[in-house]
């Protein structure tokens, strides 16, 4: 017996619309990424950090304070300040009421 499974075939309007999507998703994950480096580099502006290189965030969160239900976000960073040359790592606090906090410690360069 000549068992021969018929298959059919994709068109290709669907690798067509399954590649924009992908293009789509990849550019809208730089473009996120990106811009949570620039609203970082921003807030680093604010802090101080005028001569900053190389900002990664590399952790978001949604905080409040318990005392006066202010909410904000915390961003876990690393970046070269490049007037020390030193790396510096830790997090920067921006709540909606404007007010910036920090907690960076900064090194020589691994």
């Amino acid at each position: 017996m000549d068992n021969k499974i018929q298959t059919r075939a994709i068109p290709k309007k669907s690798f067509v619309i399954m590649a924009i999507l992908i293009l789509l998703g990849a550019a809208t994950f730089f473009m996120t990424e990106n811009g949570k480096a620039q609203k970082v580099t921003r807030i680093l502006t604010q802090l101080g950090y005028t001569n900053v290189s190389n900002v990664k965030v590399y952790g978001t969160t949604k905080v409040e304070n318990k005392d006066t239900k202010i909410q904000g976000f915390k961003y876990f960073v690393i970046f070269t300040n490049l007037n020390t040359k030193q790396e510096c790592r830790g997090f920067v606090l921006k709540d909606f009421k404007r007010k910036t906090a920090e907690d960076i410690s900064c090194g020589d360069k691994k």
